[in-house]
């Protein structure tokens, strides 16, 4: 497939580009300091710029089918709900469709079971970021409440390491202790892209998924 591609000079984005490369896709990847990319390969065209600049955006949606993103962070808090807002609005005007977005398990969701995890971490995050939670949650609201053929990967703490393959999905009850490699974590965002049990269907937002430690 034809994937553009948002924070992939993050720990997420970097192994989902690697991942998306081997796998033979055409990626268009954005990127505020393209030398943070060392990936070479002639499938991989990279855009420099920011998510929240909207030309930027529609330069790395050209030719695109479907579009993953693992936009914000601590450092950056406002390019989750900005930058996201700014990529579903050119993908509209681009007619794609297909959204996989990760983010915090710290996001809730209609539907999801008591969880002391997220009820402890949602504190630490405030300490790292006041921002964080708020933008986090905008973008959240933006993303169930629109027409795209969406799904939004709830993870645990991610850590660096390969891939495994050996990871759970669904709505589940985690712990602060609980982890998941970044290498699996873009696994499974590509997974999503064919995957019709991942896209909301009706209202209560069906798409919503987590990827946790197996």
């Amino acid at each position: 497939m034809k994937l553009a591609i948002f924070g992939a000079t993050g720990t997420v984005g970097g192994a989902l580009l690697t991942q998306a490369l081997d796998a033979g896709h055409q990626v268009r990847a954005l990127a505020r300091t393209p030398s943070k990319i060392n990936r070479t390969d002639p499938s991989l065209t990279v855009v420099p710029g920011d998510a929240k600049d909207p030309e930027a955006v529609r330069t790395t949606l050209t030719g695109c089918e479907a579009v993953l993103s693992t936009l914000g962070g601590p450092a950056d808090p406002d390019s989750i709900s900005v930058g996201t807002a700014t990529v579903m609005s050119a993908m509209r005007s681009g007619g794609i469709s297909r959204f996989i977005i990760m983010q915090g398990f710290h996001l809730g969701f209609p539907g999801d079971a008591d969880n002391f995890g997220r009820k402890a971490i949602l504190p630490v995050l405030w300490l790292m970021s006041h921002d964080l939670i708020r933008d986090s949650r905008a973008m959240a609201t933006t993303v169930r409440s629109s027409d795209l053929d969406w799904t939004v990967v709830r993870a645990p703490r991610v850590v660096v390491g390969s891939r495994t393959g050996s990871y759970r999905t669904g709505v589940l009850k985690l712990g602060p202790w609980d982890s998941v490699t970044n290498a699996d974590v873009a696994d499974f965002m590509l997974r999503c892209l064919l995957d019709a049990t991942t896209v909301p269907h009706g209202a209560d937002g069906g798409g919503r998924r987590r990827a946790t430690p197996g």
